[in-house]
């Protein structure tokens, strides 16, 4: 399903800011919204073609800014050695550095009273995470958190079949994820990425939360940490407050290609994904009336996400997913890594009152588009 700041033409998504009352910036008689990407490495790269897919009769203009002198500047960015001056600049930051350095540049976004964007995890704790919400709430700028798993097709069609209610209550829940090692040297540094629970696995943390709800204990294990060249794997059990119960596998080992799969057994039937099958979803309720397709083929998670997101970060606009929520997906992300260290059941630590995420539905996303 489209974002509720965008409709598809075509492939490409058509963003709120298109329309005239909402044009930020006139360049030689053409509008343009200047967007500031700061790391410039593959996340980034996956970022600006989800910005380039936006179909806007006004173009986006890019300024980049990355801390090693040696990563690429990509085409159609303008670099800016100095960070500050690059804050000066935009009207939006997308920020996609290594984990831990997030912090330090959302405070230096919000304290330029720019609105941020930050990929997740948000932190590499979850005092962290807070501090840095809290400090922009503080300065009056907006922090959104890409989960872009929310925004793929398979995900999204499933949640929009789920949330007619006619599957009843989440029972048990799977879900995996593999893929091979990141090759930059920062992942296998849990001290700076968290490793794969708060890199890989959070993803289908954050699916299990926005299925069955609020998690309430976390039992798992960790299996390959040790020594250089390992493929690391995880494996987690979460309970939630509902009763339901989720089970997440997670690997670098594989060595071709990327998969995922989900299978979400309700009281009233089945929904079921996997990447290797050549339906790129099962249903088992031939009398519930489905949803649209949320996206048109070819059409990127990252397009509609950004869009989505930035429609939140400067109007306001409902989103699908919330600071509050991405807190929340890192709090079970660290228990996961404490149980395994522990070898027991782990309580998350709580989300603030004051940052928990709304609940935002199908019809208040569709109620702005």
């Amino acid at each position: 399903m489209l974002c509720d700041s965008a409709k598809v033409k075509g492939s490409r998504v058509t963003a709120w800011w298109a329309v005239p009352w909402a044009r930020p910036l006139l360049v030689d008689n053409v509008v343009a919204m200047r967007i500031g990407v700061v790391g410039l490495g593959g996340i980034a790269r996956a970022h600006l073609a989800g910005w380039r897919a936006i179909d806007s009769a006004e173009p986006l203009e890019f300024h980049g800014h990355d801390v090693s002198s040696e990563a690429a500047t990509p085409e159609g960015v303008t670099r800016h050695d100095d960070l500050a001056e690059l804050l000066g600049i935009v009207d939006l930051v997308d920020i996609c550095t290594p984990t831990f350095s997030h912090v330090e540049l959302i405070k230096a976004a919000a304290d330029a009273g720019k609105p941020v964007l930050c990929e997740k995890p948000l932190a590499l704790t979850v005092a962290e995470a807070v501090e840095a919400a809290r400090h922009c709430a503080a300065a009056g700028v907006s922090l959104q958190v890409g989960q872009v798993v929310r925004y793929f097709p398979a995900y999204v069609a499933a949640h929009r079949a789920f949330a007619t209610g006619a599957y009843g209550e989440p029972a048990v829940l799977r879900f995996r994820r593999a893929g091979g090692m990141p090759r930059q040297p920062w992942f296998a540094d849990e001290e700076r990425s968290g490793g794969i629970a708060l890199d890989l696995m959070i993803h289908d943390i954050d699916q299990a939360r926005w299925f069955a709800g609020d998690v309430v204990r976390v039992h798992a294990h960790l299996k390959g940490l040790d020594g250089p060249g390992l493929r690391p794997h995880a494996l987690a059990i979460l309970t939630h407050a509902s009763g339901a119960i989720s089970h997440i596998t997670s690997s670098w080992a594989l060595q071709s290609g990327f998969g995922t799969a989900f299978e979400i057994a309700c009281t009233q039937g089945i929904l079921e994904h996997d990447t290797r099958d050549v339906a790129p979803i099962r249903f088992d309720r031939s009398d519930v009336a489905l949803p649209p397709a949320p996206a048109a083929p070819g059409q990127s998670p990252f397009a509609e996400e950004l869009a989505e997101l930035a429609g939140a970060a400067l109007e306001g606009r409902p989103a699908r997913v919330g600071v509050g929520d991405a807190i929340a997906a890192l709090s079970v992300a660290l228990a996961v890594r404490e149980s395994a260290r522990t070898g027991r059941a782990v309580v998350p630590e709580a989300v603030p009152d004051d940052l928990r995420s709304p609940t935002v539905s199908w019809d208040d996303l569709a109620g702005v588009r």
